[in-house]
């Protein structure tokens, strides 16, 4: 059992850090009487839960490669694909969101799949996707919008409109529902406010069955006095790349906030590195947001909105020990993770940070 005393430690109940001790027995965290067998001070340290990137292609569009590392999507979509199936486990991007404090992804096909595929939410270290695992079949995913249409468009065939696209995700919610799924959670990337309505016109049709999710949310504060689920929000940190895209910003954030609307952080990597997911989070407070709620978001209300608020997402009693040590508080710029800890393993350790 290790001992970590004397660092300032994220409290998820308070949104705060506070100076306390913590405890690792193997894989979680642990509250024990017994005696530890290594002691360590992180007197000045900050630290944090892993983070998590709420909505991600790594290890299905490995960085660095062609569309010969391209699995993210399928033309031809099937409700029985899954994204287990695509992901490469030693994809380079693993290391680098580890080193920036980014400890677990829901990873969710490209936003060129009209119906995408079953989502999972995966640690990010192990040699196999198995381990890495920690929930499959998180949810049903749709991209609406200009990215569909476009798929369609370059292979001459339909849907080459809205219309079409909406006919096409209803009769797919249809036949899910006469399956009696098991998979309640439906996530649609949307950025146009007429795609985002049509997934408020889902949610009044199938709301009994499912609960509808919007990815990216570009132009939710065009739709003033409209109620959301939790969306999924950003990146705001990227290219505009087409037309749909002319309203990003990270205004998007203080709007959601405003309005009480419930949000996670997401960077789509590789639309934005895994690295900059806190950077998301920094763009966040310089519009306005609080670094308490900004970190919740990150952590356990990331979570808490995926389903795994049982397994990690806080430094508690019982949870995986997914855990960042930094350097200074983690929504500063200048921060830097000193080492990054993945069910209570090191796996990004920084060459002059802590050593044990």
């Amino acid at each position: 059992m290790t001992r970590y005393i004397n660092g300032l430690v994220f409290n998820s109940e308070t949104r705060s850090f506070d100076k306390q001790s913590f405890q690792v027995q193997g894989q979680y965290f642990e509250q024990s009487s017994r005696t530890t067998e290594t002691e360590i001070d992180l007197d000045g340290y900050y630290i944090t839960p892993g983070f998590i990137d709420s909505c991600s292609q790594i290890g299905l569009a490995e960085i660095g490669i062609r569309w010969e590392g391209d699995d993210s999507y399928e033309f031809d979509s099937h409700l029985q694909y899954s994204v287990v199936d695509g992901i490469y486990p030693f994809d380079a991007a693993f290391q680098k969101a580890v080193s920036h404090g980014v400890t677990a992804s829901h990873i969710v096909p490209s936003s060129k799949s009209l119906i995408g595929a079953k989502t999972a939410i995966i640690h990010h270290t192990h040699t196999t996707v198995d381990e890495m695992v920690l929930i499959k079949d998180v949810a049903y995913s749709f991209s609406i919008g200009h990215q569909a249409k476009s798929t369609f468009f370059a292979e001459k065939k339909k849907p080459l409109t809205r219309m079409g696209i909406a006919k096409i995700v209803r009769e797919t919610l249809q036949q899910i529902q006469q399956q009696e799924p098991r998979i309640k959670k439906i996530v649609i990337r949307a950025h146009k406010a007429v795609d985002i309505e049509f997934v408020g016109r889902l949610q009044h049709e199938f709301g009994t069955i499912f609960d509808f999710h919007i990815i990216h949310g570009t132009e939710v504060p065009l739709l003033k006095g409209e109620s959301f689920n939790t969306v999924i929000a950003g990146p705001t940190f990227r290219y505009i790349e087409h037309n749909e895209m002319m309203a990003l910003s990270p205004k998007l954030y203080r709007h959601l906030s405003n309005q009480h609307i419930p949000f996670v952080f997401c960077t789509d990597h590789p639309v934005s590195s895994t690295s900059h997911l806190t950077l998301e989070g920094c763009l966040a407070v310089r519009e306005g947001m609080t670094r308490q709620d900004v970190l919740y978001a990150l952590t356990t209300g990331a979570a808490n909105f995926l389903g795994i608020a049982h397994k990690t997402g806080a430094i508690c009693d019982g949870l995986l020990a997914d855990f960042v040590i930094w350097d200074k508080h983690p929504l500063n710029l200048d921060a830097q993770v000193v080492a990054t800890y993945i069910k209570g393993t090191k796996v990004y350790a920084r060459e002059e940070g802590l050593t044990e």
